[in-house]
């Protein structure tokens, strides 16, 4: 079985980050593969199988990353509401990796950080026995989509703020050069046609993990994770 370094844990590459496909095309690509749902199922039935904490996301991006600096993920209020704001800083050793990109000869390197505890809490059951965290790896190369999926971890110690019962949802916000995810019921959604690209998926293995259900309907906001179109620009 291939084993990960925990080095392997912590490499940002801004080069690779900065070749992402905007979330559009990256959705758009992602609905071509016909077995998703099977693969989500395998997943799914692996998190729950061994309480941990993890899930997968749409590889995408929003802005471009400046050299020195990775994408991190920060728990905060905006506009008076609880908010996960995503944006580029310096590292620190207070950020931890929360989801990877997979590259070729078994490597990863970082897609996204947080600064959240439970994100480090989960990391280190990884480094001490990465065999799911492998596993799913590998489920997505046996589907071929390395490029379009990356794993991640769903536990967030700041979710007891958020009202998770109709699911999440992310716009950007140009004057902060960030990516915004609130509660659904907290965003400002008044077009119904306005199409929803779903970016997450996971089974929630306790109260304290971000949950994303597999839809086939894009308007539908029950348990759901997924950026609203022309918000995520």
């Amino acid at each position: 079985m291939s084993t990960i370094n925990p080095i392997d844990f912590t490499k940002f590459n801004p080069v690779k980050y900065n070749a992402l496909q905007k979330v559009d095309v990256a959705s758009s690509a992602l609905q071509q593969c016909s077995n998703f749902t099977e693969l989500m199922e395998k997943i799914f039935s692996l998190t729950k199988e061994h309480s941990l904490e993890l899930g997968v996301r749409l590889v995408h991006r929003h802005m471009q990353v400046d050299e020195g600096k990775v994408m991190v993920e920060r728990f905060q209020f905006h506009q008076n509401v609880p908010a996960f704001i995503t944006s580029a800083h310096l590292p620190t050793d207070q950020i931890y990796p929360a989801s990877w990109l997979l590259e070729d000869n078994n490597k990863l390197s970082v897609f996204e950080y947080s600064t959240d505890i439970m994100v480090k809490r989960t990391l280190e059951k990884l480094n001490n026995d990465p065999s799911v965290f492998m596993n799913i790896c590998e489920l997505i190369k046996e589907y071929h989509l390395e490029n379009l999926l990356a794993p991640c971890i769903t536990a967030r110690d700041s979710l007891k703020q958020f009202n998770k019962e109709n699911g999440f949802l992310e716009v950007a916000d140009s004057e902060s050069n960030a990516s915004v995810v609130k509660s659904a019921k907290d965003i400002s959604y008044v077009h119904k046609e306005e199409k929803i690209f779903i970016t997450m998926w996971a089974y929630p293995v306790s109260d304290n993990c971000l949950r994303g259900d597999i839809h086939k309907d894009g308007h539908s906001f029950a348990r759901l994770f997924g950026c609203l179109e022309n918000k995520c620009e």
